[in-house]
């Protein structure tokens, strides 16, 4: 290595990127004789026109040291109080170079002053260039090509050996037989005692190493064939095909990150995305299909390609963003700050301002609240128009890298506030009054209407009571009847004993009466007393009285004196004549759930009658649907009524009357 930087400086041509300011940044007139880096600032010493400073980007006269503005300044020393211009002493040459603590170098002529900023590449070559890492037992090599010359490398960059090849330089790779290298001079094998390539043979140029095999003009082949001199033309393979990238001309890695090249420069990116760009601003040219190689050695990043070798510092990192400034506008005016805006600005906005320490762009972006983030370029305006009124955050970001790990940034609170008669508290309040107004409508429109329900819903009830005791004295007239026809018929025993049941049944009938609803298990049993006395008066028939096993009797109710009637219509228009004519009677009487209704089924073996007609057929059951309807009305659910003549589908006929009723169980 003690050799390396000697040669290096001999052979290699430097071009660093740099950015160039002359007349027309206010470059001096007067020739600039000495300069000095104090407090983030490059002074200049001019020949008669005093000290001169670098601000922004523009050369101006300085205003600390505008006592020297007509001295010549023959260079610059340091005391307690700073920076001190000598106003005598002996002419420099040219050039004059000045370097600040973050590697920056102002190299200043007589035409200007050059920048170079310490993260742009340097070229070390513009000879086709190649880069190969290799790992041998424990250590680790790199091994550049530069034209016909390899210098070979230890992992800090140390150089070990440097070797000219007559013609090109085709691969090196590890093989069976060692490190091998092709070149149009032959092969080499590595040395790794002395650190040289010795000459092993020649023949077919090698120009590309894969394993076992080697690719060559004629084709794959197996490397020990062609070694050996042993290989026909039967031993040849077509050469297989390689990977193509279709965004980039090639992809290599290094610590953990790819490398991809293409026209532009080179994309350093890993899973997540682009980091950053090695692009023209960092000094490497436009580039053009080919191999690119990529390699960290010690604390530098190497690429080489088609056009030559580079190297970057700090394995190719962009230096950090410091001095971020950041300008605030409203209505087009500059500010201070966002702390104190006018009522509903027409526009805000912000510029960022830094004082450039990399040959990398500068990239910005912002968000408002908890948005997406939106990009900006900085140093140019980005303005908000008309923004609405509210709180708001303000988040800025800008950085060499495009996954802005390193930069700088920054966070703002403000507020856009709006004219009295668009503030919330105004449209609240507003808002309440007449809120209150249409409540206060509202709920006397609805009292009258809760007023006019209730009324309505009384009279409901008085006219449903009414129609219910039109019921129990159409039951008690019929049952009278039937105690005085025993009596007539001289049957004191059969006349006792109907009186017995029938003050049973009516006992069940007051406690009904009382209230609108009752269990099914009470209606079960005064149907059950009701045709006990049928068959008393009338003599003997079947009856069923079920009640399905998923119907609970106690928890579900039925209006009062709904199912009764059903029942002794189809006893005196069914039961009666058949009984009369000798044949056999039956009634069936069954409760099921069809949630969320009771159905009770009332079927008989008669004759039948016409349901279109049934109004005409029975006042009983004019009166039963006149309750169903009012029912329906009161509750809002289903109360209906269906008759449905069985015909000759069933044996013997008969007339089957459902009763649908909605009523809340106690479950």
């Amino acid at each position: 290595m003690k050799w390396f930087p000697r040669i290096l400086l001999l052979f290699l041509v430097p071009a660093l990127q740099a950015q160039d300011l002359g007349r027309a940044q206010g470059f001096p007139a007067d020739p600039v004789i000495s300069a000095a880096y104090d407090s983030d600032r490059l002074y200049l010493g001019t020949q008669g026109s005093g000290v001169y400073e670098l601000l922004d980007g523009y050369i101006r006269p300085s205003a600390r040291f505008k006592k020297f503005n007509r001295s010549s300044i023959f260079n610059f020393s340091v005391s307690d109080s700073g920076l001190v211009p000598e106003v005598k002493g002996a002419l420099q040459a040219y050039p004059l170079e000045v370097s600040n603590d973050d590697g920056t170098t102002y190299i200043i002529t007589a035409d200007g002053v050059r920048i170079v900023y310490s993260d742009a590449a340097k070229q070390i070559s513009d000879k086709a260039s190649g880069i190969w890492r290799m790992t041998l037992g424990f250590e680790r090599f790199n091994f550049l090509r530069i034209g016909s010359e390899l210098v070979s490398l230890d992992v800090t960059g140390y150089e070990l050996n440097r070797q000219n090849f007559k013609g090109l330089i085709f691969d090196l790779g590890p093989t069976d037989y060692g490190l091998l290298l092709s070149a149009e001079g032959g092969y080499y094998q590595w040395d790794r005692v002395d650190f040289t390539w010795k000459k092993v043979g020649s023949g077919m140029p090698i120009f590309a190493f894969d394993g076992a095999k080697a690719r060559t003009p004629l084709g794959h082949i197996a490397l020990n064939k062609l070694l050996e001199g042993s290989w026909t033309m039967d031993d040849f393979e077509p050469m297989p095909e390689r990977q193509s990238h279709p965004t980039y001309y090639d992809v290599d890695t290094a610590d953990e990150l790819y490398y991809g090249a293409y026209a532009d420069g080179i994309d350093v990116f890993n899973e997540d995305g682009i980091q950053y760009t090695l692009g023209m601003a960092r000094g490497l040219p436009a580039f053009r299909p080919g191999n690119y190689d990529i390699a960290v050695i010690g604390n530098d990043l190497w690429v080489a390609a088609p056009m030559g070798l580079w190297k970057f510092h700090n394995k190719g990192v962009p230096n950090s963003l410091r001095h971020l400034h950041i300008g605030f506008t409203a209505n087009g005016l500059t500010i201070p700050s966002f702390d104190d805006l006018e009522v509903e600005p027409a526009s805000i906005g912000f510029t960022t301002t830094h004082k450039k320490s990399s040959s990398a762009p500068i990239h910005g972006r912002y968000r408002i609240n908890s948005d997406p983030w939106n990009t900006f370029t900085p140093g140019e305006p980005v303005l908000f128009v008309r923004p609405a009124p509210g709180k708001y955050t303000l988040d800025i970001q800008t950085s060499h890298r495009l996954d802005f790990e390193q930069g700088m940034n920054a966070h703002y609170e403000y507020r856009i506030s709006a004219w009295w008669y668009k503030r919330p508290l105004f449209w609240s309040i507003a808002i309440i009054l007449i809120a209150s107004g249409i409540w206060y409508r509202q709920r006397k429109a609805k009292i009258q209407i809760q007023e006019k329900l209730e009324l309505q819903e009384r009279l409901a009830d008085a006219e449903l009571a009414s129609k219910r005791l039109q019921m129990n004295p159409h039951f008690l007239f019929n049952a009278l009847d039937a105690i005085s026809n025993f009596i007539f018929k001289n049957q004191p025993k059969d006349a006792v004993q109907y009186m017995g049941k029938l003050a049973k049944m009516m006992r069940l009938t007051l406690d009904s009466s009382r209230s609108t609803s009752m269990v099914i298990a009470d209606e079960k049993e005064l149907i059950e007393k009701y045709l006990d006395l049928c068959i008393l008066r009338y003599g003997t028939f079947k009856t069923s009285v079920e009640v399905d096993d998923d119907l609970d009797p106690y928890d579900y109710h039925v209006p009062p004196m709904l199912v009764q009637p059903l029942v002794e219509n189809a006893v005196q228009h069914a039961i009666r004549p058949l009984l009369a004519e000798g044949k056999e009677g039956s009634i069936r009487v069954q409760f099921s759930l069809q949630a969320p209704s009771v159905q009770i089924t009332i079927t008989d073996n008669g004759s039948g009658f016409d349901p279109a007609q049934k109004a005409s057929k029975s006042h009983g059951l004019a009166i039963i649907e006149e309750r169903l309807h009012l029912l329906s009305k009161k509750y809002g659910g289903e109360f209906s009524l269906h008759c449905n003549r069985l015909g000759e589908e069933h044996s013997p006929d008969g007339m089957q009357v459902s009763l649908i009723l909605t009523m809340e169980n106690d479950g």
